[in-house]
This record gives structure tokens, sequence and C-alpha cells, in this order.
């Protein structure tokens, strides 16, 4: 179960960001700064199993740029709807979940609201993708 799972989970993230306005519209600049901060969170989740310095550097400047990066691509956006904002909301949790797991403070109730937010996100981007029909025009 936890197997299936987890692939149905990176299923929905994959296809969120590929479908995404913002690989499209964001600009190379953005792009680039946010796949700086997803390497960077990674690379310091690497040496923080590995025991190795300057992990806890790594993994926040990471959470850092990926929160300042999407946070300043939601605030150029002239139109936002619900989805965007949970979008905001689930990267701010997740960037806060490594925080918590830096310091070691509410990992789990973080990690859960984290959790939370990412199957709303992707419920609510799967409804308004497929489910929902659009709005008939009046002629």
């Amino acid at each position: 179960m936890g197997l299936v799972y987890q692939i149905i989970k990176w299923t929905l993230l994959v296809l969120l960001l590929v479908t995404s306005a913002f690989w499209r519209k964001g600009g190379w600049l953005l792009n680039v700064l946010v796949v700086a901060g997803a390497a960077f969170t990674a690379i310091g989740a690497l040496f923080k199993i590995e025991h190795w310095a300057f992990a806890d550097v790594l993994m926040l400047s990471g959470a850092a740029l990926l929160a300042g990066s999407y946070g300043w691509w939601y605030r150029a956006k002239l139109q936002r709807r619900l989805l965007d904002h949970v979008k905001l909301a689930w990267v701010l949790a997740t960037c806060a979940v490594v925080v918590a797991f830096v310091f070691h403070a509410f990992i789990k109730p973080v990690a859960g609201l984290a959790e939370v937010l990412f199957w709303t996100m992707a419920l609510l981007y799967i409804y308004q993708r497929w489910i929902q029909r659009p709005n008939q025009v009046a002629s």
C-alpha cells in the first residue's frame, strides 16, 4: 500500500509541475531559482543522512530559495485562483517541514499539514482540469 501511495503522489506532483504555467511563463531566472532551491534542499538532505557538515545550511537555504522564488511568482501573477492559493500554502508548508526537520520541532504536525495541503492541491487540480465542465457561454 505504501509504494502505490508514493507512486500516485509523485505522479500527481510531476503532472502538476509539467502542466503548470510556472514553467512556461515564469522565465528562465525563476525556473533556475526553483531548481536550485530544490537541489540545495535535496543535497542538504543527503548531507544530513551522511552526517556531513553544512547539511542544515544547505537545507535551510534551499527551502528559503524555494519559498522566496515561488512567492515571487505568486505575487507577480495577475489572476489568482483557489488552486494558486493552495499551491502557495503547500510550498510554504513544505518549506516549514524542512525547517522543522532541521530544528526537530513540531515535525509531525507540520508534515501532516503539508500532506493535507498536497492532497487538497492535487484533488483540486484534478477537479479543475478534468472533471469540472466549463461554463456554457450564452449566445
